[in-house]
């Protein structure tokens, strides 16, 4: 052990303390993240679950309505862990990127219903999943007492189908050619890993006598349901209504909570015994050790949960960086782009926290609402915990930073705190919030830059696809036209966009440094030509604020061309502090 591990065991991280009803603790188990919602003690069932979550775009639609889902089951008496896959999340990365990932997600299902049965000391287990989870569940049927597949991928080849389709449809013209297998919307999977899941057909499983609940949200599924009954099995099909509202974008998805009240009534009849001697074992560090890191669970202020990151070697620089939610999705960023980039911010001597956003994640609204909205919530006291939090551990230089809203909410911050001594914001479409704006998708601006659809007009593939009817014209003149109605708006000062503005120039004088990254097709670079003018010449011409145009750069990130890109400008950026 290290002496900066040594230092930070008694007071970085307070361990997590035993179990309250219906307590939530961060665990960590063969390189694998996770929390584990245990129940009052007096109540618990005989019976945990495991969660094996989706992957993708999925998982980060998926996330806070399975926390809300496990909540729901520890007050139920269901001990219950949910957690990231390997290479996902804030779980550590695979030692063999090109490697077939499948067995290793399949040997993560089995680690997991170990952790819950060591930690718990449950005496049955019921593995339950949603999506790519729910198939990895089903070919793990053995290690269970029980199945709840939700909306399994019950076939993989037309499920990578539509992954690869996804590709196509993001990928920026300057970005060249993509992995060797498939990388879309955040999920990378190698070739190896692509050839065995077009593998998996769900049709050959058999329940072998276990008590499974199906949730089908398309005839193809409930026919895997209908095939498993006529086998003999004892098999609920049920439909899964909400499933179109659960996998809407993860700002404003709805958690479809009558299935996840038939799940529980389900355990309940199938698994009633109750057990209340088991004891939960709480971690004595839950930490994980990515190479040149150490990561440790953290919650703080008003219930905020995240991670901190140290760097392993004990020769911390002072600076320390506050990595925000992109949008509505969880900490880890898009395929992991949060985890990814304070990973390697640590093996250049700088610690960072990436946490969640109170009413997103893993993070529950201070309201007790289910959620919060990703621009009209102030941040001001998440950001006030989490300064406090960086500066008891040393921090001397803070830095706050994110994508899209994350970079908005960063930029913010920056404005009303002078403890604030940088920001970078990536592909930072808003300047200032208006509230009351839709976030639906066809009244937000998600188009290429202005720039990039001048240059498509000189290109012959562009004209191809516009007479086979491929370009949406009617879409893109909207667009257009909100831009210049936003142009001219911003010429003439009275605007809210003004007075920010104005506030950068403030934070300028004091010393503050920015840096704007932005895709050179994305709609960000219209936001800063808007504004700033052509280059964001009225921007950069101010002391310590800069921009960097990067091509290729898609808006959320979500080919792994662009984090790499996000991620090397991010560290050049603090290594110049």
């Amino acid at each position: 052990m290290t002496a900066l591990q040594t230092e930070l065991r008694p007071k970085a991280v307070k361990p997590p303390q035993p179990a309250t009803p219906s307590a939530t603790l961060a665990i960590a188990f063969e390189g694998h993240a996770g929390w584990l919602h245990t129940p009052d003690a007096d109540r618990a069932r005989e019976v945990g679950v495991v969660v094996c979550s989706p992957l993708g775009r999925d998982a980060r639609c998926a996330h806070l309505p399975l926390r809300l889902l496990a909540e729901d089951l520890a007050s139920a008496g269901i001990a219950t862990l949910r957690y990231d896959h390997l290479g996902t999340g804030d779980s550590l990365d695979f030692e063999a990127p090109e490697a077939d990932a499948l067995p290793v997600w399949l040997d993560g299902v089995r680690a997991a219903v170990a952790a819950l049965r060591e930690r718990t000391g449950v005496k049955r287990v019921v593995l339950a999943g949603l999506r790519f989870g729910a198939t990895l569940a089903a070919l793990s049927a053995e290690l269970a007492d029980g199945l709840v597949l939700l909306a399994p991928v019950v076939r993989g080849g037309p499920w990578l189908r539509e992954l690869k389709l996804a590709t196509a449809v993001l990928a920026p013209t300057t970005v060249g050619a993509v992995c060797s297998g498939v990388d879309a919307d955040g999920l990378v999977l190698s070739g190896d890993t692509a050839a065995a899941i077009t593998g998996i057909d769900l049709r050959t499983l058999e329940s072998r006598g276990r008590p499974l609940l199906l949730a089908a949200q398309n005839p193809a599924t409930a026919k895997l349901g209908e095939a498993l009954v006529l086998d003999g099995g004892r098999v609920t099909v049920v439909p899964f209504d909400g499933f179109a509202a659960l996998f809407d974008d993860s700002h404003s998805n709805l958690a479809p909570r009558e299935l996840f009240d038939r799940v529980i009534g389900w355990l309940g009849e199938h698994f009633p015994g109750v057990d209340a001697s088991g004891q939960t074992r709480p971690d004595d560090l839950a930490a994980l050790y990515p190479a040149g890191a150490i990561e440790r669970p953290v919650t703080f202020g008003a219930g905020l949960r995240g991670v901190i990151c140290f760097p392993e070697d004990g020769a911390p620089t002072g600076k320390a960086v506050v990595l925000c939610n992109t949008g509505g999705d969880p900490r880890a960023g898009i395929g992991g782009f949060a985890t990814a980039t304070a990973r390697a911010l640590a093996r250049e001597g700088v610690m960072s926290l990436r946490f969640d956003f109170a009413g997103l994640g893993d993070s529950p609204a201070a309201d007790g609402a289910v959620r919060s909205h990703v621009y009209e919530t102030s941040r001001k006291p998440d950001f006030d915990a989490a300064i406090a939090l960086l500066q008891g551990l040393g921090a001397q230089k803070i830095v706050v930073g994110g994508v899209c809203a994350g970079g908005y909410h960063a930029l913010h911050a920056a404005l009303d705190d002078p403890r604030i001594a940088g920001v970078f914001a990536i592909n930072t479409v808003i300047l200032a919030w208006r509230t009351g704006t839709s976030l639906a998708v066809g009244d937000r601006d998600e188009g290429r830059s202005t720039q990039a659809y001048l240059q498509r007009l000189g290109q012959v593939s562009t004209w191809t696809r516009l007479l086979k009817g491929g370009i949406d014209v009617p879409a893109i003149l909207r667009t257009l036209r909100l831009r210049l109605q936003a142009r001219l708006a911003a010429r003439s000062g009275a605007t809210p966009e003004a007075a920010v503005k104005a506030r950068i120039g403030e934070l300028s004088a004091r010393g503050g440094v920015v840096r704007l990254i932005v895709g050179a097709e994305d709609p960000s670079l219209d936001m800063v030509v808007s504004h700033f003018g052509p280059g964001g010449r009225r921007f950069v011409g101010l002391p310590g604020l800069s921009l960097q145009i990067v091509p290729g750069l898609d808006h959320g990130l979500a080919l792994q061309s662009s984090r790499d890109k996000a991620g090397r400008e991010v560290v050049a950026f603090l290594n110049g502090l």
